[in-house]
């Protein structure tokens, strides 16, 4: 989410960094397929829905949707979220910004009451807290805290607690709960995932990569993005590293070897997630800098100037699509067709990025969130 109307220090880098709405407006992208999927079909019901194709394009759908998607965006998000607080901070006083993570959090608890449990804007204001405790550390000593958070969220898997069995009843509240019963399973669902230990691994997972993003701007390396060299080395770099551990860890046969002896698999693993994030992250920058493709990647930077109103607003129309008290399409689409409806709902989107920024400077959300946060006065840092 934009926590902050992004503004970059250096002089030759005035007003906000069309490489940092680029990188949101792509996982945004990545954001809305992954939701779509586990809104209409929730993990804990995932591997059923999977098994019913097991063939031709939907097989490949998901099996792309695994592979290239499942957990890749948010921590993109993250990235650009802790980059974003980073360069605010500097032009307004602590007070502001937790005004705006106070709107944040308004935000994200009524979309856990009346649209999804899925929210993560919640957990990004704790985490937004984090950052401002953490602010006047420097780069390397925050990214040596976001390494050992990322390592621990994978060999924490070896101490992870049985998790609780997926009920019926679960089952029959998304297929068959009204709007009452779905709002008082959604909360009740919400605050039983808080406190467990997979959740606390998710939490050290995604706020690592909130502090990488904060150190590469306190490291002034947020210049770089303008150089096509040092983003293609990035790029390659990362994508070398993951594709080297992936080797690895294939021909270590560790694959389906049981966590519990594998300390060391978990944390290859991590090493590949960090790379793989890193590769997604740095592709659409790359691009960008591509003349003949940064006509057809603008769309990407409108996305990103409306990230919060994109947001909500598909997590609000698929809860009207899939449950209940909308069309009742609960674990009812084919993957192709969810795909399609995907493809349908960023066309629309896209559509209203191009009118609204014509006429407006801000989404409606993202209008309503600098409301609530007042007037910015700088503060010390």
């Amino acid at each position: 989410m934009e926590l902050v109307q992004s503004a970059n220090p250096a002089d030759r880098l005035p007003g906000r960094v069309d490489q940092i709405d680029v990188m949101r407006g792509f996982a945004l992208l990545g954001i809305c397929l992954e939701n779509i999927f586990t809104m209409h079909t929730p993990n804990a019901f995932f591997a059923e829905y999977a098994s019913r194709y097991g063939h031709g394009l939907n097989h490949f759908l998901l099996l792309a949707l695994m592979v290239l998607v499942r957990s890749k965006f948010y921590p993109i998000f993250s990235f650009v979220f802790g980059a974003s607080a980073a360069l605010g901070l500097p032009t307004q006083s602590p007070g502001f910004f937790l005004r705006r993570l106070a709107g944040l959090f308004l935000l994200g608890a009524l979309q856990v009451i009346f649209i999804w449990e899925g929210d993560v804007l919640v957990q990004y204001v704790f985490m937004g807290c984090l950052l401002l405790l953490l602010r006047n550390w420097g780069a390397k000593p925050l990214v040596i805290l976001g390494s050992f958070l990322l390592l621990f969220s994978f060999i924490g898997n070896l101490w992870a607690m049985p998790q609780m069995q997926v009920s019926e009843e679960s089952l029959a509240a998304y297929e068959t709960g009204t709007f009452s019963e779905l709002m008082s399973f959604r909360v009740q669902e919400f605050l039983q995932s808080v406190f467990t230990w997979a959740t606390l691994l998710f939490y050290s997972r995604i706020f690592a990569f909130m502090l990488m993003g904060f150190a590469f701007v306190k490291s002034n390396s947020i210049s770089r993005l303008t150089s096509p060299a040092w983003v293609k080395k990035v790029f390659l770099g990362h994508l070398a590293l993951a594709i080297g551990v992936a080797i690895l860890v294939q021909l270590a046969g560790w694959r389906g070897e049981a966590n519990e002896t594998l300390w060391l698999k978990e944390l290859c693993l991590g090493v590949y997630f960090y790379a793989a994030v890193i590769t997604l992250a740095s592709l659409p920058v790359l691009l960008w800098h591509t003349s003949i493709l940064q006509r057809f990647l603008s769309p990407l930077r409108l996305l990103g100037k409306l990230t919060l109103t994109h947001y909500l607003t598909q997590n609000l129309l698929f809860s009207l699509l899939f449950y209940r008290y909308g069309l009742d399409l609960f674990n009812k689409l084919e993957p192709w067709q969810c795909v399609l409806l995907y493809v349908i709902v960023i066309a629309l989107q896209l559509g209203f990025s191009f009118w609204c920024l014509k006429r407006y400077k801000q989404g409606p959300v993202e209008w309503l969130l600098r409301r609530i946060a007042g007037k910015k006065q700088k503060g010390a840092s």
